[in-house]
């Protein structure tokens, strides 16, 4: 019988396209239907190794953090529930039901800012967008299919070029599109109407940790008076107000091979930025279209 590896299934998901967020909660709902604990309490315990190796993977752990915190939330958060159970085997059956219901939910995630950003794009709208999205993908081919008829420019978002993979993205849809330097980001800016981000996580005051650049790209908009609008799912909003960007945690910044190869992290290229909520206009989310002060009252609830 083969061992189950969770960050082998984790990879698997993100290879089968899901977003680092949902990989990790279908992991960890692998990971329990396999578990073998026999009290509460050592299920917990088991669950949280399981996240620390999820945060080990090469991949921005911003999101995969957040996801996986919010789903051990809700599938313990019935407290009243487990401790009824008969027997753990009972308390088990609940926890898997709820972590099945959660995961489903959170899939559902990109249809419901689709439906929250329907009337965002305009005909005759040129629009900035950095490095790629699949929640602006998403919502940019809706409006292709809608007739709706505009134009992109995509920074190349180094050290990737992950903009590039988005415009090939866009182009195949149809979406006029151009590929342009990080640096000409000021240059284009006073021609377009509007930026489009994705985040990889929202924190708790409204500003959002996204790819390496976003932040001059929001600083530039607002100084333009361009609107910054941000698609993303509600399960990436988390518990942290970073003061600026030196107080990101290093595990936000690089990725966790850079960490353990021990080298000067001053010469490594950080794969996040922090932008400040001032620089931003709404959030598009799945819970609706928010101001960024609405994000710590979301918080709120589903802390307290």
């Amino acid at each position: 019988m083969n061992v189950f590896d969770i960050s082998e299934y984790f990879l698997g998901q993100i290879k089968n396209d899901k977003s680092p967020a949902i990989a990790a909660m279908m992991a960890l709902m692998e990971s329990m239907r396999r578990d073998k604990s026999t009290t509460l309490q050592e299920f917990i315990e088991k669950m949280k190794l399981e996240r620390e190796k999820l945060s080990k993977v090469d991949v921005s752990v911003v999101s995969v953090s957040s996801g996986s915190e919010l789903f051990m939330r809700f599938i313990t958060l019935a407290h009243q529930e487990l401790e009824q159970a008969a027997d753990f085997a009972s308390c088990r059956e609940i926890l898997l039901r709820r972590g099945e219901k959660f995961v489903k939910n959170m899939q559902e995630s990109r249809k419901k800012i689709l439906r929250s950003s329907t009337n965002l794009i305009k005909d005759g709208m040129i629009i900035l967008t950095h490095s790629h999205s699949r929640n602006v993908l998403a919502v940019m081919t809706e409006a292709v299919k809608q007739g709706r008829q505009f134009s992109v420019f995509v920074t190349e978002s180094q050290p990737d070029n992950s903009g590039r993979c988005m415009a090939k993205a866009l182009e195949a849809v149809g979406v006029p599109c151009t590929v342009i330097l990080d640096a000409a980001v000021g240059y284009i800016m006073e021609r377009v109407n509007a930026v489009m981000l994705g985040a990889e996580g929202v924190c708790e005051n409204g500003g959002i940790i996204n790819k390496i650049g976003s932040c001059n790209v929001a600083t530039l908009a607002h100084m333009k008076n361009k609107p910054v609008y941000v698609l993303v799912e509600s399960y990436k909003f988390i518990r942290r107000i970073p003061l600026d960007n030196s107080s990101l945690p290093k595990s936000y910044l690089h990725k966790a091979s850079v960490l353990n190869h021990g080298s000067d992290l001053e010469l490594e290229h950080p794969q996040v930025d922090y932008t400040h909520p001032d620089n931003l206009t709404l959030l598009y989310t799945d819970l609706g279209v928010l101001p960024t002060s609405a994000v710590t009252e979301h918080l709120i609830k589903l802390y307290t």
